[in-house]
């Protein structure tokens, strides 16, 4: 199966498969933990319109893997250095999808000397897999938004 997964960056008629992916992936796992308001923040962000407001900011960039020509993985980076979106569907957890998203980006800003720290406001459910990429809490468990996040960090 992984030599079929691909990597590339998003385009714009893959928005609406975009969104739906993370969707899902928000309901299984994270939306549980989140108040009803910060589920309607987060559906918010996530609506097609909403991304294709994001896509088209140049300082903003899109990294998705795909199997089949189905979006599997997404990783969303705003103004360069903070990770906004970051969702590998179910059936392919544990594959290194996330891993290999990571570090696609982290090619894209091996030349920017203006990058020294890339930050995260994790979901409960993410916080072990951002440490396994190297990210540190700066934060405890907190609320914002009716969102339960923990902020991370990871110094380049």
């Amino acid at each position: 199966m992984e030599n079929n997964i691909f990597f590339e960056t998003l385009k714009k008629e893959d928005i609406n498969q975009y969104s739906n992916m993370i969707n899902n992936v928000f309901d299984e796992f994270v939306g549980k933990d989140y108040s009803e308001e910060g589920n309607n923040i987060f559906k918010n962000f996530i609506k097609p319109n909403n991304i294709l407001d994001r896509f088209k900011n140049e300082l903003n960039k899109f990294f998705v893997a795909k199997y089949n020509n189905e979006i599997i993985g997404v990783l969303e980076i705003k103004n360069n250095d903070h990770i906004s979106l970051f969702f590998v569907k179910t059936e392919f957890h544990g594959q290194g999808i996330g891993k290999k998203l990571f570090q696609n980006y982290m090619e894209t800003i091996k030349d920017n000397n203006s990058i020294k720290i890339i930050s995260v406001n994790s979901s409960i459910y993410a916080e072990k897999i951002y440490s396994k990429l190297g990210f540190n809490k700066t934060s405890e468990i907190h609320e914002k938004c009716g969102m339960k996040i923990v902020t991370m960090e990871y110094r380049i």
